[in-house]
């Protein structure tokens, strides 16, 4: 893949199992320098045990703030950005799952802020860092029996 000495940015490793750590895995075989970012500080802490020794930052992508400050942190480590990786989704199941017409229009749309517009907020957020031949990839699950099963309103 030729990605030697390239820096990607991978956003959204959940644990062992979710695909942005098998995303990364793979690219730092391919010799890419890899970063993370994960949603919360407890997260960091359990992604840590997985994949040293990369850098990896905290960043809610529902707040723009830490957004701009993902930027920051990731430009003070790497002058230029080959890749960003967006594998980030999100759901309110609170109060359980529920069938699909008593979602609330509140949680659909947060739900459409998390996993969607914070592909752009990001890609804008890192425009000034990306590689002219950077690219952004968003990652998506379009399994239809294990989405109506498993994922509620987000099938």
């Amino acid at each position: 893949m030729n990605l030697e000495n390239k820096n990607i940015l991978v956003i959204g490793v959940a644990n062992k199992k979710s695909v942005a750590f098998h995303i990364g895995k793979t690219l730092q075989q391919e010799g890419a320098n890899v970063l993370y970012s994960v949603r919360t500080k407890e997260r960091k802490n359990q992604i840590e045990k997985l994949v040293t020794p990369s850098s990896i930052y905290v960043c809610d992508v529902e707040v723009e703030e830490e957004i701009k400050n993902l930027k920051k942190e990731v430009s003070s480590e790497v002058d230029t950005l080959h890749g960003l990786v967006h594998s980030v989704a999100f759901a309110n199941y609170a109060d359980g799952l529920k069938p699909f017409h008593e979602t609330s229009k509140n949680d659909f749309l947060q739900s459409i802020d998390i996993t969607c517009y914070s592909l752009i907020r990001l890609s804008n957020a890192f425009k000034d860092l990306f590689d002219t031949k950077a690219s952004v990839v968003t990652i998506s699950i379009s399994t239809t029996s294990m989405a109506a099963e498993n994922y509620g309103y987000m099938a």
